[in-house]
């Protein structure tokens, strides 16, 4: 076949039939261009060479069988069925289609047809339901290793591997030379394109393992491919950011000692670090992007504050972005005080405040007499303008997107680029950091204050509960608070669970002498920030609460925390929580309740809390336990995050070829490197020139 029309590739439309609504239904699997669909690639290969042997059935067993149709009738009623019935080697199975019958109705008696899918067996009744099915005629070849696509069921097989030899055809008449060198291909054992697309797409049919062999070379040429792209556009955007001009700093090194050394503690070497990176960063011509990760507890918020005063002490303000209202309220009271001997205006920005005080607050933002200004996501309203903005931060940086990032650094008057800091006190693997992180400079706070003690973490059965009452009644008696997180905030049908309502009454019901306070995200927000405020000046001896507290709460005074049905939240977050304790010298305790028939690995996760106080060591078990996927949420949120076929397994197990291909990368032709990033990448689209 020779195609002598021209495809564009944003015209999916182009493909022959092709309308509206397959394009719709194959944009809805993530092929919005002509290039997307030949690079979306087989999940896996179906072996259908060997058939499955009558003496080796079993119910609920896959099989595959070639036979002849022997009769063929619908069922009656209002919704029949379509029968077929099959003689395999003098044995009857019988095939059964529920439902759009139309589509098998060219099965005929006498067909010669190979079938295979799930066996169910009944009495003496072998049947299966909804089989593959295909009719054996002696005018085309039979295909015994098949390519399955992953379609959710959007666009029948036929249909994807239809358009997909179309397009197939059409490179191979364009001869289309390879972007990569052969000397490049040979040391990275890599098929040219053409080879690896027909591997992956058209298998040999005679020998499942060689094809498979064949099919994940393929593959792997793609993921490469697509990992050297993200690179290029990676890096390409990182000159992009770093050709724009940033504010100036001109910092006084004796400011900035005189404020470490009014701080009513000593700064760990860590956070000594920490501040020499940022100062470095401050030194550059260009914008920089720095992320602050260190564990819970491990004094990020100071570093935000010497950050700022490099930022204030050079005349430029200082926007620092936090996901609530009660780490924005703690967070300005925390610089208010650090601030109070030096000529710094601090000031926080909410929704929740009346609006005259938000326009003053505003008004001062915009003339520059506000020089920290401490806000939640009222913070990013384009109405927002800053004078002189030098400096942003972002505290806990992955509870916002970043169309919300973007928007705060364009909310400066002059035409100059705010360095950024992220804070993150989620600890990643290094493993993980090396492919998360790569477009940004990043310091890793490894220690913790001086004088802190080791939090004592213990699980426990929930049955066996009534043992910890009498420890929780005597660090009530010692004066000291205690947070109570439950997982819901009412009685839930579905979940056997512990819940906020619940245990508040229970707990009212245990210690009738102390005040027992409530904060959930149901709450009036007014009833929340009074209830923390209460416990933070220790009104309130024990907090029931959701996990609300989990991010930036520090109640050095709060010394214990019960976590019930603690299986029901992931490793990180567990740890996030127990932060919430052990803030200042005095013991503390955090407990994991769980109920008697966790599964092993919620049980594994637990323990791996009661072993390990350290984030870092916790974030590596974690990965351990759960694998690189799913612990950055690709089974949760469905996506590979920036890539159409590499998973973050892929991204972390080349890092290293990545790495150094990069170097060889670098003498390919301008025009090959745009080529291979319009490949790659979901923005980029131009007339088909793969």
């Amino acid at each position: 076949m020779i195609t002598k029309h021209i495809l564009d590739d944003r015209n999916l439309e182009g493909l022959p039939s092709v309308g509206p609504s397959t394009k719709s239904k194959l944009n809805s699997i993530g092929i919005r261009r002509i290039s997307d669909l030949i690079l979306f690639l087989p999940s896996f290969l179906i072996d259908k060479t060997k058939l499955t042997s009558l003496a080796d059935i079993e119910n609920s067993s896959s099989g595959l069988f070639i036979g002849e149709i022997k009769r063929v009738f619908k069922t009656k009623g209002f919704k029949p069925n379509l029968i077929v019935q099959v003689d395999v080697e003098n044995t009857d199975i019988q095939i059964r289609f529920l439902h759009k019958i139309m589509i098998y109705t060219n099965l005929k008696v006498g067909h010669k047809i190979r079938f295979s899918g799930l066996i169910r067996i009944k009495g003496k009744l072998i049947e299966m339901i909804h089989p593959d099915v295909e009719i054996l005629t002696g005018k085309k070849n039979i295909e015994n290793v098949v390519p399955y696509y992953q379609t959710k069921k959007m666009v029948s097989q036929n249909k994807i591997r239809k358009l997909i030899k179309y397009v197939y055809e059409y490179l191979v008449n364009k001869n289309n030379t390879d972007i990569f060198s052969q000397s490049l291909l040979n040391k990275l054992d890599m098929p040219q394109y053409l080879d690896a697309l027909k591997y992956c797409h058209f298998p040999e049919s005679h020998n499942y393992f060689e094809s498979n062999s064949l099919f994940e070379s393929g593959r792997q040429r793609f993921i490469i491919e697509e990992l050297l792209a993200y690179k290029l556009i990676l890096n390409n955007a990182k000159k992009k950011y770093e050709s724009n001009k940033s504010a100036k700093f001109s910092v006084r090194d004796e400011i900035i000692k005189n404020f470490i050394s009014a701080l009513p503690f000593d700064l760990t070497s860590s956070q000594t670090k920490a501040i020499n990176d940022i100062k470095l960063s401050f030194e550059n011509p260009f914008p920089t992007k720095r992320l602050i990760q260190g564990d819970v507890g491990s004094g990020k918020t100071i570093i935000a504050a010497i950050a700022s005063m490099y930022s204030t002490s050079s005349n430029l303000q200082v926007a620092i972005l936090v996901p609530t209202e009660i780490l924005a309220d703690q967070h300005f009271k925390t610089f208010k005080q650090l601030f109070t001997n030096f000529s710094v205006t601090v000031e926080c920005l909410k929704s929740k405040i009346p609006d005259k005080k938000k326009n003053t607050i505003q008004d001062s933002i915009s003339n520059g007499t506000a020089n920290i200004v401490i806000g939640t996501h009222a913070l990013i309203e384009k109405n927002v303008t800053f004078k002189n903005l030098g400096l942003i931060i972002i505290d806990e940086q992955h509870k916002f997107g970043i169309k919300q990032r973007i928007q705060i650094s364009s909310n400066n008057v002059k035409d100059i680029y705010p360095h950024e800091i992220y804070l993150s006190a989620t600890p990643i693997p290094r493993s993980l950091s090396l492919v998360l992180y790569e477009g940004l400079d990043y310091t890793i706070i490894d220690q913790m204050p001086k004088g802190r003690k080791t939090i004592i973490t213990k699980t426990i059965e929930s049955s066996k509960k009534a043992d910890l009452y009498d420890h929780i009644f005597n660090i009530l008696e010692s004066n000291e608070q205690i947070y109570w997180v439950c997982s819901c905030i009412n009685l839930t049908e579905s979940l056997e669970a512990e819940y906020v309502t619940g245990i508040f009454d229970s707990l009212s019901d245990k210690f009738p002498s102390y005040k027992i306070g409530i904060l959930h995200g149901r709450n009036d927000s007014k009833e929340n920030i009074k209830n923390m405020n209460s416990f933070i000046k220790g009104e309130i001896n024990i907090l029931v609460c959701t996990t609300m507290i989990e991010v930036g709460i520090d109640v050095p005074n709060a010394t214990c925390i019960v976590i019930e049905d603690s299986n029901r939240f992931g490793l990180s977050q567990l740890h996030q929580l127990r932060g919430r304790v052990g803030r200042s010298n005095k013991q503390s305790y955090c407990y994991l309740i769980y109920k008697k028939d966790i599964n092993e690995i919620a049980k594994s996760r637990l323990v791996a809390l009661e072993k390990y106080n350290n984030g870092f060591n916790i974030a590596e078990e974690d990965l351990r336990l759960r694998g690189e996927g799913d612990y950055l949420g690709v089974k949760q949120s469905g996506s590979h995050h920036n890539f159409k076929l590499a998973t973050p397994d892929d991204a972390i197990l080349n890092h290293d070829i990545v790495k150094d291909t990069m170097k060889i990368l670098d003498k390919l032709s301008l025009q090959n490197k745009n080529k291979l990033i319009k490949r790659w990448d979901r923005n980029q689209s131009e007339t088909l020139e793969l």
